[in-house]
C-alpha cells in the first residue's frame, strides 16, 4: 500500500511537472487584447457642433445621426446681390408690362376711332356714288332727249323746214348731252373705285396719305408694343437666369452653412473631438467611432516565437476569467515598433507591448457571441503552439466532457 501511495504521488509529480513545463514552453503571447478599428466622423464645414450622442462607449447605428454642424456667420453677400438684381429685374418687367397695357388702350381707341372714320367715309362715298350714278341717269336722259331733238331736226330740215342753223344747234346740243354723260359715268367709275378702296381701309384722297392720323398712330403703336414684346421676352429670360442662380447659390449655402452628420459603421462611440455647443473648424474630427464589425485581437510575442510564425498560422484565443475557446488566424505580423499600426485601432498599444513583437489574430467566431461582438478592450492569451492542456481539453472534448 505504501509503495502504491508513492507511485501515485511519483505519478502526480511527473504529470505536473510535465503541464508546468509544457505550458512554459508553449507559444502563447505575453498580452493579447480586443481591438477594432475606428471611423472618424469629421466637420465638412466650419460651425458649431450640437451632438446627437453624448456618452462615451453608447452604442450606435449605421445611419443613426451623430451630430449636426451649422454656420450663422458664412458670407451670403452674392446671394444678396443676385436677389437685388432679380428685384430689380422684375421691377423692369413690371414697367413693360404697364407700358404694354396703356399703348395696348391707346391702340384699341386709335382703331376704335378708325373704325368709325373708315364707316363713315364708306357712308359719305356710297352717297356720293349713289350722287353720281343719280347724275349719270340725268346724264343719260338729257342725251336720249338731245339725240330726239337731233333726230327732228335732221328730218325738218330734210324736208326743207327747218334751217340749217336750227340743226347745227341740235347736233351741238346732241355732243354736249352724249359728253356730260360720258363724264358723269367716269366719275361714277372713280367713285366706285373709291368705295373699294375705302372698305379695304385704303383712302384715296388728294392728301399724299392713303390712310388717316388714327391708323397711322395704330400702326406706330403696333411696332412700340412689337418691341415692348421682344424686351419683355429678354427680361423673362434674365429672370429665368437670376432664378436659377438664385437657386444654385441657395443650394451651396445650404450645404456649406449646416449638415447633419450620421454613422457610417454599427459601433461604440469611442472618443469626442469637441463639446456640445463647441465651434469646429472645417475637417476637425468630431468624433470617433469603433467600428465592431472589424473586432480582432492584438498581441504581443517574444522574438523566439515571432520568428516561427507566418501569415495564416492557427491560433486558438481564450479570454481571461473566460473558459471558451476561440480558433484564430495569423493576419498580420506587425513586428517592433509596431506604433504606428495602431492610428486607426481603438486600443492603443502599451509601452510592454511595443518593446516585443506585434501580432493581429482574427477570430470570426467572436461574432457569433452576443456578450464579445463589441467587447473592445477585454483581454485574454493567444496560443500559437498548444501546451498539454488545450490537448488535454480537446482530448475530454472529444469524449464530451
Amino acid at each position: 500500500m505504501r509503495l502504491l501511495r508513492v507511485v501515485f504521488g511519483l505519478l502526480l509529480l511527473v504529470g505536473g511537472l510535465y503541464i508546468l513545463v509544457g505550458e512554459y514552453f508553449a507559444g502563447t503571447s505575453a498580452d493579447a487584447t480586443l481591438n477594432s478599428r475606428v471611423t472618424s466622423v469629421r466637420a465638412p464645414i466650419q460651425g458649431e457642433v450640437s451632438l446627437a450622442v453624448r456618452a462615451i462607449g453608447a452604442r450606435i447605428k449605421r445611419g443613426e445621426l451623430v451630430a449636426d454642424i451649422a454656420d450663422s456667420r458664412f458670407d451670403t453677400a452674392r446671394l444678396i446681390d443676385l436677389e437685388h438684381q432679380r428685384d430689380e429685374t422684375r421691377i423692369e418687367r413690371e414697367r413693360v408690362a404697364s407700358q404694354t397695357a396703356t399703348i395696348t388702350t391707346a391702340r384699341d381707341g386709335f382703331l376704335s376711332q378708325l373704325a368709325a372714320y373708315k364707316e363713315g367715309r364708306i357712308t359719305q362715298i356710297e352717297a356720293r356714288a349713289a350722287e353720281a350714278r343719280a347724275a349719270e341717269d340725268a346724264a343719260e336722259a338729257r342725251l336720249r332727249e338731245a339725240e330726239g331733238i337731233l333726230g327732228r331736226s335732221s328730218d325738218l330740215s330734210g324736208r326743207g323746214v327747218q334751217t340749217e342753223a336750227s340743226l347745227e344747234r341740235s347736233q351741238a346740243a346732241f355732243d354736249v348731252a352724249r359728253q356730260e354723260r360720258e363724264s358723269a359715268r367716269h366719275r361714277s367709275n372713280y367713285i366706285a373705285v373709291e368705295l373699294a378702296s375705302a372698305r379695304k381701309g385704303v383712302f384715296l384722297s388728294d392728301s399724299s396719305n392713303d390712310a388717316p392720323v388714327s391708323a397711322q398712330r395704330a400702326r406706330e403703336l403696333d411696332l412700340r408694343l412689337a418691341e415692348l414684346d421682344a424686351e419683355r421676352v429678354r427680361i423673362d429670360a434674365r429672370l429665368a437666369e437670376f432664378e436659377r442662380q438664385i437657386q444654385a447659390e441657395r443650394v451651396r449655402i445650404n450645404r456649406l452653412t449646416s449638415a447633419s452628420l450620421a454613422s457610417s459603421v454599427d459601433g461604440l462611440v469611442w472618443t469626442f473631438g469637441v463639446d456640445d455647443g463647441e465651434y469646429a473648424n472645417r475637417g476637425q474630427e468630431l468624433v470617433r467611432v469603433a467600428d465592431c464589425s472589424t473586432l480582432m485581437v492584438t498581441a504581443s510575442v517574444s522574438e523566439a516565437l515571432y520568428d516561427r510564425l507566418s501569415i495564416g498560422d492557427p491560433v486558438q484565443f481564450r479570454l481571461f476569467g473566460d473558459h471558451r475557446i476561440f480558433g484564430g488566424t495569423v493576419i498580420r505580423l506587425g513586428g517592433s515598433g509596431a506604433a504606428s499600426l495602431y492610428d486607426n485601432l481603438a486600443v492603443a498599444p502599451s509601452q510592454e507591448h511595443l518593446e516585443r513583437f506585434d501580432v493581429t489574430v482574427s477570430v470570426p467566431d467572436l461574432a457569433g457571441q452576443s456578450d464579445l461582438v463589441c467587447a473592445i478592450g477585454r483581454t485574454g492569451r493567444v496560443i500559437f503552439t498548444a501546451g498539454p492542456i488545450a490537448k488535454m481539453r480537446r482530448f475530454l472534448a472529444r469524449y464530451g466532457i
